[in-house]
């Protein structure tokens, strides 16, 4: 029983509810049937209290008119008039008569009186004497009987005149037993009381005992000419409440026994009902319970037909609904990482079994991040859509294709029979990227990067297979991306060497460990001081310096390149500040700016708060970006830059000549100098190609009206060849190594002590 009713449980509480319920309504229904009952008693005790006290009412009466009747019949008997005028008949005849009178009737004593009230005979010495009494005047005056309440022991006295004559001689005086005349009229057995009150005094009480409570009744219908409203008698009736219990309890007891057999019964069929309705909710709690184990496990249909099936199927629906969710991307309804690896793990089983090989690809979209950040995450989410819904295209029916994660697929193939079939897929997706997608009325150009992993030659597990295909993608990037790779097992080495890198950068951020370095640039031909460049190394403990070609690619990738170049700007202000208020004269200041930066929405605010803080002038500072940069996105990098150019910043081309820019293009772009690369100046002046490509920079800068300045500068040949061809302004280690803040120092002070004499 205790399981079947478990502590805290739905039946249990269901059955409960409804047992308490009916109890309740069973209870109340009872108690109101008692209420009627005793309302029921009370008004037939009223009832029959009233009645015997209407019939006792009219017996007293019908005896005390019997009574009056008698004493006027005496009255106007011959012998009481000759009684009252003949001294010797009343000695002869008066005494029978009256013996007579009394006979039954309750007589306590006769009293005849003459005109004067004086007593002519009486039946007890000690009667009283009426010649004083007002009744006794009233009677006689009017020759009409009298009758009243005595008024010291509440008996009935009756007067009646005696006439002779139509003369008014005497009266007869008749007191009447009051008590024994009611007496008749009550039985021995009588269990109510009967009091008879008079002006709120008790005149008579039969069976009333005052301790006790009683259901009282005071007859009130009594008649305006009836003797008890002429003797102003009130009567009550009253059964003691010890026998109006009794009854009461007499005819509550059977309902009370068969209330309780109600509660019993009911309680009964309330369990039978709250199970009824309870089990097909338990069931349906059974299969929700059953199904987060057993896929395949479904809570409907129940049978019952009902909101509750209703409620089933929804379920059923819901879990569905959540099961595809759980399995499937939100954006392009392509199966996610999960239900990926669960596919791939059963096709691992059978091509096990058939010795059959599949092919695992992990593709990345190339710098898909610089089109959120370009174009925003709308036409980004639609890129997403469209490349899957292309890649789909080109596979077949019985391979799988799912998106793991913001840019990155994977696509499974089985049943691969050699290597020129997975060759072919994937040529397939790469066409996918030779043309342009067009979203939002945009031409959008990306590319994508894709691994190859083949079972069992890469991996015999699932997972295993997914990180190797990774590894190989990040071996695609690394070789100019827009390619795929197949895994070998240097690639694992390779992608650990990168994780560990991207997990030691970001400890760099958050610890510190960047330094600025500052490179001069000089005129060269008056040996000034012009500016400095800002230069990031990595200082790594137990490692060293680590170079920027090292860590800035991956930095880029990962998007962390946004947090190194805002600190690389507020170092480089901070520096220049001191430096001002040191009174060193430094020129401007350059920091290079990447190209993930430029789609920054933020970066102009930042940077407007930044000279703000250091109090520089927009002048003072330039920023360098690459042509490789600006080409990512040429619409949102234009943009920035041209803020840039209103805001008073200098700006400057770097690298240029290494890019894939054209001259026309070159034309819109609002920069102020041109960086050649080194790449140029290294071998002068043994390459003689170099040294026209050279020249033309110059010449096209010159016709442009840009300034120029030259990177890599390390001879007194290649100072001469610069001078004579119009390149003033050079960078590198003839002149000043990379060097910190603190090593600069001296230098930085003769220059501005130098400039401060001429």
């Amino acid at each position: 029983m205790d399981g079947y009713f478990k502590p805290g449980g739905i039946r249990r509480r269901v059955s409960f509810q409804i047992i308490i319920l009916l109890t309740l309504a069973l209870t109340a229904n009872l108690l109101a049937m008692l209420y009627l009952v005793r309302e029921q008693t009370l008004n037939s005790t009223e009832a029959m209290l009233e009645n015997t006290a209407l019939v006792l009412q009219e017996k007293i009466e019908q005896r005390l008119n019997y009574l009056l009747e008698n004493t006027e019949l005496l009255s106007s008997n011959q012998l009481m008039i000759n009684a009252l005028t003949d001294s010797e008949g009343r000695e002869r005849y008066l005494p029978s008569l009256v013996n007579n009178f009394q006979k039954g009737k309750d007589v306590l004593s006769l009293n005849v009186v003459d005109y004067a009230g004086n007593a002519i005979y009486q039946t007890r010495n000690s009667l009283p004497q009426y010649n004083n009494s007002s009744e006794l005047r009233q009677a006689l005056a009017y020759r009409k009987i009298a009758y009243r309440l005595s008024k010291d022991n509440h008996n009935i006295e009756v007067i009646s005149p005696i006439e002779y004559y139509d003369t008014t001689q005497g009266a007869v005086v008749v007191v009447f037993d009051l008590a024994a005349i009611i007496n008749r009229h009550i039985a021995k057995d009588e269990t109510s009381y009967v009091r008879l009150l008079s002006k709120g005094n008790e005149i008579y009480q039969s069976h009333y005992n005052p301790k006790e409570h009683y259901v009282t009744y005071t007859h009130q219908k009594i008649s305006p000419d009836s003797l008890f409203n002429q003797l102003q008698i009130e009567l009550q009736k009253g059964l003691p409440a010890k026998a109006f219990n009794a009854q009461i309890t007499q005819a509550i007891l059977p309902l009370i026994i068969l209330g309780v057999l109600f509660i019993l019964i009911g309680a009964y069929f309330a369990f039978r009902v709250g199970s009824r309705i309870v089990d097909p909710i338990l069931e349906l709690n059974r299969r929700v319970e059953t199904s987060k184990q057993q896929r395949d496990v479904f809570c409907s249909p129940l049978g019952t037909h009902d909101e509750l099936e209703d409620l089933a199927k929804a379920f059923d629906e819901r879990t569905l609904e959540l099961q595809h969710q759980a399995e499937h991307d939100s954006l392009t309804e392509l199966p996610n990482r999960v239900l990926f690896l669960d596919r791939l793990q059963q096709a691992i089983k059978v091509s096990s079994r058939s010795k059959q090989k599949l092919a695992v690809f992990f593709i990345d979209l190339d710098r898909f991040k610089e089109v959120n950040d370009s174009f925003g995450h709308d036409t980004g989410d639609a890129l997403l859509q469209v490349v899957s819904e292309n890649i789909v295209e080109t596979l077949r029916d019985s391979d799988s294709i799912a998106r793991l994660g913001g840019d990155e697929f994977a696509v499974l193939l089985d049943h691969v029979e050699h290597e020129a079939a997975i060759a072919s897929v994937l040529d397939k997706i790469l066409n996918i990227f030779k043309e342009p997608f067009n979203l939002h009325h945009r031409q959008i150009y990306t590319t994508c990067s894709i691994g190859v992993a083949v079972y069992p030659d890469n991996g015999t597990s699932a997972e295993e297979l997914l990180r190797n295909a990774d590894s190989a993608m990040y071996k695609a990037k690394d070789e100019g991306r827009y390619n795929y790779q197949f895994y070998t097992k240097d690639m694992t080495d390779l992608a650990y060497k990168r994780l560990t890198l991207e997990n030691n950068l970001r400890s760099a951020i958050r610890d510190g460990e960047f330094k600025l370095y500052y490179q001069a640039q000089t005129d060269m031909r008056s040996n000034e001081l012009v500016g400095v460049e800002c230069l990031i190394r990595w200082h790594k403990e137990h490692e060293g310096i680590i170079p920027p070609d090292v860590f800035i690619g991956l930095a880029e990738e990962t998007g962390l390149i946004v947090q190194i170049d805002r600190w690389v700007l507020q170092e480089a202000l901070s520096q220049y500040q001191q430096w001002m208020k040191e009174g060193l004269k430094i020129g401007v200041i350059s920091v290079n700016l990447s190209a993930v930066q430029l789609t920054q929405r933020d970066f102009i605010e930042f940077v407007e708060k930044a000279i703000k803080r250091y109090d520089i002038a927009p002048e003072n500072l330039m920023f360098e970006v690459t042509e490789t940069a600006i080409m990512r996105s040429p619409e949102q990098a234009l943009d920035i830059l041209n803020k840039l150019k209103e805001l008073k910043f200098g700006l400057a081309l770097d690298d240029f000549g290494t890019g894939l820019s054209s001259l026309s293009y070159l034309k819109k772009l609002p920069v102020d100098k041109i960086k050649i690369d080194r790449a140029f100046i290294k071998d002068i002046p043994e390459d003689k190609e170099d040294m026209n490509l050279t020249k033309t920079i110059i010449a096209m800068a010159r016709n442009l009206n840009l300034d120029i300045i030259a990177e890599g500068v390390e001879t007194q040949e290649q100072i001469e060849f610069l001078t004579n061809n119009g390149c003033y302004e050079a960078q590198g280690y003839y002149y000043h190594k990379p060097s910190s803040a603190k090593d600069m120092h001296p230098m930085l002070l003769e220059k501005s002590t130098d400039a401060a004499r001429s």
